[in-house]
């Protein structure tokens, strides 16, 4: 057998294992679904599943891979491993736009306030994308420098959204509060469509341009002999990435480090081609939020911990080990 077809089949006896992982965590889901329901279901059951857990599930399928596919597209896009929607301060600047939509406008208050929310939060996390742009754009993209910066805006978006918070009635600070927690108890059939929508064009869309995205690991002068304009395209790629992350964030609160994890756990097993990456990251982080939200509901008895956290808790390590090994490569 050639080099060339055991890494072939190799390639797909890891796929394969990916989209089991994907079949067993949607096993689990279905358990926790109808888990404590008669069979067959009374009405009150049957809205039960179609109102609240069903929506939750699904929300937390798609929150999560949006959340992995919008870091998969920062780290080509940047060519730097660390970077994902809450280390870049993405994920504040949308949280702030969110912030600002209920207090300020009252985004709660009508049928028309959700999109009220999810307007403003892309708006603000393409404000701090544009930041990191200029910013990169003045160190040549440098890793070090873009962590740190993502670093100082998240914390400049994060005092924003004190401070907006430290003026609002005692109802608005504390629906900001629990919204900012990262809960798909929040996940309605709207959130679902929109998102599903959003993140299927999306989908196609980067699946033509993949060998770009690998011709710009390489660089920008290899990316121009191949008839690519980098510039252009790393733009396209952002925004891309932003409105998911924003979309994710408006819905469901700020969950950090999914979008950090799935890449980095689909390159451990399949390497760098954006032909691979690009699907199994979406798929690793939907499975990741969805185990994460399964967990949080039985890790306290009779309690429901908010996903984001756990999904700190699962993150935080991977994130220091990552900036430990890249800080060594820095010296």
């Amino acid at each position: 057998m050639s080099q060339y077809a055991l890494v072939r089949r190799r390639r797909i006896i890891r796929i394969g294992a990916a989209f089991a992982l994907v079949i067993f965590a949607l096993l689990l889901a279905y358990i926790a679904l109808f888990n404590e329901l008669s069979w067959p279901l009374n009405e009150t059951e049957h809205m039960i599943i179609m109102q609240i857990r069903l929506p939750r599930v699904l929300g937390a399928l798609l929150c999560g891979a949006s959340l992995g596919l919008s870091g998969t597209l920062m780290q080509g896009a940047l060519r730097n491993p660390l970077a994902s929607p809450f280390t870049l301060g993405i994920s504040q600047a949308a949280a702030f736009g969110a912030s600002f939509a209920i207090i300020v406008l009252g985004a709660y208050e009508g049928d028309s306030g959700i999109y009220t929310l999810t307007l403003c939060a892309f708006i603000s996390a393409l404000l701090g994308m544009g930041a990191i742009m200029l910013l990169g754009h003045g160190v040549a993209f440098r890793p070090e420098v873009l962590v740190l910066g993502g670093v100082a805006i998240g914390a400049l978006f994060g005092a924003a959204t004190m401070l907006l918070q430290y003026f609002a009635s005692d109802l608005d600070a504390a629906a900001t509060l629990f919204w900012t927690f990262g809960d798909l108890g929040k996940a309605m059939w709207q959130h679902v469509w929109i998102l599903s929508g959003i993140l299927g064009v999306s989908a196609f869309i980067l699946w033509r341009l993949h060998w770009q995205m690998d011709a710009l690991l390489l660089g920008d002068a290899h990316a121009h002999t191949l008839g690519i304009r980098p510039s252009r395209l790393r733009l396209w790629l952002l925004i891309i990435a932003t409105l998911l992350g924003a979309l994710s964030i408006a819905y469901f609160g700020v969950i950090g480090f999914i979008g950090l994890v799935a890449p980095h756990l689909i390159r451990l097993l399949l390497g760098n081609s954006h032909a691979m990456l690009l699907p199994l990251s979406t798929l690793c982080g939907a499975v990741l939020l969805l185990a994460s939200d399964i967990t949080a509901h039985h890790i306290i008895e009779h309690t429901i911990l908010p996903v984001g956290i756990l999904s700190a808790f699962l993150g935080a390590p991977l994130f220091l080990y990552l900036l430990l090994k890249q800080g060594r490569a820095w010296r």
